[in-house]
């Protein structure tokens, strides 16, 4: 028989997230004494510590009470599916859902997510945060986040995912390169080029490594964490550079023209894809925005035109 309640974990929750007795005791509105009373009420049942209280400097999680946190958090989540199951309202989806994206996707996928999924849906609390493929999938396996939107090369071996869009790399060149109207290029053709790198850490462990498998080192002369600033100083003839996302018009930000050509020869690719925790079963908010990302990568791999 199991002798907690939820809302014993739910404090548990909140102490941990906040990392004080009193802060978790003001954000659920109890006293500190009722808070610190159910802790230890739940350390007792469970039989261990959870917990280590510092008088001036708040809590610290055990090592037993760092995992269970993490089973604590799919006991919430799964509670809360099954009160949605019972109030019959799964046509009409409600309740938090935290998103991770990776930084490089954001100007591609937010905008949709918010106009197409979000808005319509006024009953969901939807919350995006934006960073490192990497470090977002960390913060999703300790329970913080719900899914990751990301690239499959960037997936950590401990997470499930669904691929929901394409993601071939291809050349990026300056609209008056002499290989700008082939259409499509060997990479060996531009060995002795100047590279200009996408310098983020998912694309120097990954892009690069996987140029250099298919048998190009690319002698970067360049680099920048921005995008549209790797777009433009190809536009600006610095260099050639190899992207994954495909901006629909081939225009730096200042206007130059660019080149877009495909890559001759076999090369990695890294598809875009959700990425969630593989002993979670998905809420139905997850299941209904994996669905939702599947529809759009759809539409955006077949080149239709989206509103």
């Amino acid at each position: 028989m199991v002798n907690y309640t939820l809302r014993q974990l739910q404090y548990f929750i909140a102490v941990a997230d906040s990392g004080s007795i009193s802060g978790a005791a003001v954000a659920c509105h109890i006293s500190q004494a009722a808070m610190s009373q159910s802790i230890t009420e739940l350390e007792r049942i469970v039989g261990s510590q959870l917990l280590v209280r510092h008088r001036a400097r708040g809590v610290v999680l055990t090592a037993v009470g760092t995992h269970f946190l993490r089973d604590a958090k799919d006991l919430i989540r799964h509670a809360e599916e099954v009160q949605e199951h019972i109030g019959d309202r799964q046509s009409t989806l409600s309740g938090p859902l935290v998103i991770g994206c990776y930084t490089s996707l954001s100007a591609f996928w937010l905008p949709i997510i918010c106009e197409q999924f979000t808005k319509p849906n006024p009953g969901l609390e939807v919350k995006i945060i934006e960073g490192d493929g990497t470090l977002l999938q960390e913060r999703m396996l300790e329970g913080y986040l719900d899914a990751v939107l990301t690239h499959t090369r960037h997936l950590l071996p401990t997470v499930s995912h669904t691929s929901v869009m394409t993601g071939r790399p291809y050349v990026l060149l300056p609209a008056n390169h002499r290989l700008a109207a082939a259409g499509s290029v060997k990479l060996a053709d531009l060995v002795d080029e100047d590279f200009v790198s996408l310098d983020i850490p998912t694309v120097r462990d990954n892009q690069l490594v996987n140029l250099r498998m298919s048998g190009l080192d690319p002698k970067i002369a360049w680099r920048s964490s921005s995008f549209e600033a790797v777009r433009g100083m190809v536009a600006r003839g610095l260099g050639y550079s190899v992207l994954v996302q495909r901006p629909p018009v081939n225009l730096s930000y200042d206007g130059l023209p660019l080149a877009v050509l495909e890559i001759d020869g076999p090369v990695g690719q890294s598809d875009v894809c959700v990425a969630y925790t593989a002993s979670q079963r998905p809420s139905l908010r997850l299941r209904a925005f994996i669905e939702f990302c599947e529809q759009v990568g759809a539409e955006r791999d077949a080149g239709a035109d989206l509103p």
